[in-house]
């Protein structure tokens, strides 16, 4: 039926029979109403009585005939409201369907009796899928094509349109893994919204637990409808991560955030571990929502090992419960002592502790005579013990001056200190941090200045140590001459010394970083050992070897000559091996792999979701028009009542 212009149609049609109670009501309103009138009950039915007429007669007409009005009025509106009374527009059950699955890491979360987010939200689309076939209202079967599409990094068609539903489910029963990363939604629901446009009618199904906004404007025809498919928020986990090597000190600084997703505070427990052995255990009690920064200091291994944080027990989601770097063992710079005949005792000896610890590279490092410091080889580190080196031989480098001070030197020496007593420092320097020279009895002493040079400790208000640089020779000074004092017996003087050499050492880095966050570019940073030219660095990187990093889960992958970047795959996590060339030329690095994102959370953003009910479905503008028209029948029902008990109203 056609009504101003809107196309009208009954979901039940059987409904319309009624609106035959439409005569007996007509019949039992004339009867009551002429029933005192007349002895005869059947002649009312025929003509008017006759008899005087009175000044409210055509009124009570009116209002007679008003209250039967809304009696048939109300009736006809109680059985359009039973028969489906609706806009053509309104109804939907023709629409096809493509449902969106999201396949995001966090699916990897399980929900009650261990069954992943993923699944659940599989099993969600099955009911999808059964509740999609059934009568129709006017009691005919409806079949509508079903199409599937997985949100994954590249979102995929997992099933092109159908009409088979037993292939719809077996298709959706066999579980795929959840993506190893996060997902691309908006892209997953861009292909569905492609595929929708072209159908007459569509109806898009987005089954995700996170939070997504929707696109304000669908195309004609299309509806939109999301649904949560998880429930469990129970999670801990390592949300942030960095490991950092200490410029002044054989470690490495480690920070970790931590966030509890849970609704009430949880205690956990932090393990530190290197290679084997448990180092530090930590116990957190976190708090709901904000993540909490813990911060930590490791010494560098003598040889490479690995560093390994996590939370040990057990919680929904695993996968952000454990982080891997490669701690390498901190670059041995070499040191070139030059003397004037013979190597001072202390000297030697501070050397000799540096090299037992593993500070220090023996092999490569040596000690020359003044006389013949131009033709020894350059070195990491060169240590000027109290001689005046030849003119012309100071080449750009790293240094440390000892007193006394003599010669062409890169700074300037000022007068000469008669009370050496050292009683003001820098003491938040790297150099000068945890140094104490007030008990060193120092017989003489020479104050140093000149351009970029910085003052770390003073005496007589003249500073007698500094650092700084001048014509590319960067340098430490220390002003006090051991010779003849108690400098050397005390702990300062063997800790300064080492400090100056490992602040000024330029030596060899580990060619990879601890680890790498996904997405970043493994870019080697030095020139890789072996393959054809052990020489050739990186650089784009231009590989002087084949890489081939494989990570934990048993995902490899190929870096060849000549490729500009390769950035670390979404999900790629835990341990990974790099190796360049083959047999004696090859060679294997160490470097973590760290998915970590701090958006990244299993809370769901809605509630789990429903699949329709078996049956007729009634869409929003159904139901609406349905409750309008009970409404509407209510309303001229009171109107009858009220028009009724005014007839019957007792005269004054």
């Amino acid at each position: 039926m056609t009504m101003v212009g809107l196309q009208f149609e009954l979901g039940a049609p059987l409904a319309l029979w009624g609106l035959a109670a439409a005569l007996p009501i007509t019949l039992l309103h004339l009867y009551f109403r002429r029933r005192k009138r007349v002895l005869v009950p059947f002649v009312p039915l025929l003509a008017e009585s006759r008899g005087p007429v009175r000044r409210e007669a055509r009124f009570k007409r009116l209002r007679d005939a008003t209250a039967l009005f809304a009696r048939l009025l109300g009736l006809a509106a109680a059985v359009f409201a039973l028969g489906g009374l609706r806009p053509v527009e309104a109804h939907r059950v023709h629409a096809d369907v493509f449902l969106v699955i999201d396949a995001d890491v966090t699916t990897a979360a399980r929900e009650e009796a261990g069954v992943l987010r993923l699944g659940r939200g599989l099993a969600l689309a099955q009911d999808w899928v059964r509740s999609i076939d059934r009568t129709g209202e006017r009691g005919e079967r409806l079949e509508v094509p079903v199409s599937v599409f997985l949100a994954e990094a590249t979102p995929r068609l997992l099933l092109a349109p159908t009409k088979d539903r037993a292939l719809a489910l077996r298709t959706l029963g066999q579980l795929p893994a959840p993506a190893p990363s996060s997902t691309d939604l908006g892209a997953a629901l861009g292909m569905a919204l492609d595929a929708a446009a072209r159908s007459e009618k569509a109806e898009i199904v987005l089954l995700t637990s996170r939070a997504f906004a929707a696109p304000r404007e669908l195309p004609a025809g299309v509806r939109l409808t999301v649904q949560g498919m998880g429930t469990t928020r129970e999670n801990q986990g390592i949300v942030g991560f960095v490991v950092e090597r200490l410029r002044d000190e054989p470690a490495y600084r480690v920070r970790l955030a931590v966030r509890n997703d849970a609704a009430t505070k949880r205690e956990r427990t932090l393990r530190i571990q290197i290679g084997d052995e448990v180092v530090d255990e930590k116990t957190a009690q976190l708090e709901p929502g904000p993540a909490i920064d813990v911060e930590l200091q490791v010494p560098a291994p003598r040889e490479g090992t690995w560093l390994t944080c996590s939370l040990p027990g057990n919680d929904r989601f695993p996968a952000d419960d454990r982080v891997d770097a490669w701690l390498s063992p901190l670059p041995r710079p070499s040191v070139l002592v030059v003397h004037g005949g013979a190597v001072r005792p202390y000297t030697s000896a501070v050397l000799a502790a540096l090299a037992a610890e593993g500070s220090l590279d023996e092999e490569r490092s040596g000690f020359v005579s003044a006389r013949n410091f131009a033709k020894a080889a350059a070195r990491d580190v060169t240590i000027v013990d109290g001689v005046a080196v030849p003119a012309g031989t100071l080449r750009p480098g790293a240094y440390v001056f000892i007193g006394p001070l003599a010669g062409r030197l890169p700074f300037e020496t000022s007068r000469a200190v008669k009370s050496p007593l050292i009683w003001r420092t820098e003491a938040n320097h790297p150099l000068m941090r945890d140094l104490d020279f007030r008990r060193a009895f120092v017989v003489q002493g020479q104050a140093v200045r000149g351009p970029g040079m910085r003052s770390l400790a003073f005496a007589e208000g003249l500073p007698v140590i500094a650092e700084g640089e001048r014509d590319g020779v960067r340098y430490v000074v220390m002003g006090l001459d051991p010779q003849g004092s108690a400098l050397p017996a005390q702990a300062a003087w063997p800790r300064f010394l080492r400090n100056a050499i490992l602040r000024l050492a330029v030596a060899p880095v580990a060619p990879l970083k601890p680890f790498y966050h996904s997405g970043d570019v493994l870019r080697p940073l030095t020139s890789l050992p072996g393959g054809p030219d052990a020489n050739v660095a990186w650089e784009g990187p231009v590989a002087d070897a084949v890489l081939r990093p494989q990570w934990r889960g048993q995902r490899s992958a190929r870096i060849d000559p000549g490729v500009v970047a390769w950035h670390v795959p979404p999900g790629a996590s835990g341990r990974c091996a790099i190796t360049t060339g083959e047999g004696d030329n090859g060679w294997t690095g160490h470097t973590g792999l760290f998915d970590g994102d701090a958006e990244r959370t299993i809370v769901p953003a809605r509630p789990a979701g429903q699949a329709p009910g078996d049956g007729v479905v009634h869409t929003e503008t159904g139901t609406a028009w349905r409750r309008g028209l009970i409404a509407a029948a209510l309303l001229l029902l009171l109107l009858d009542l009220a028009l009724t008990f005014h007839r019957r109203k007792p005269k004054r």
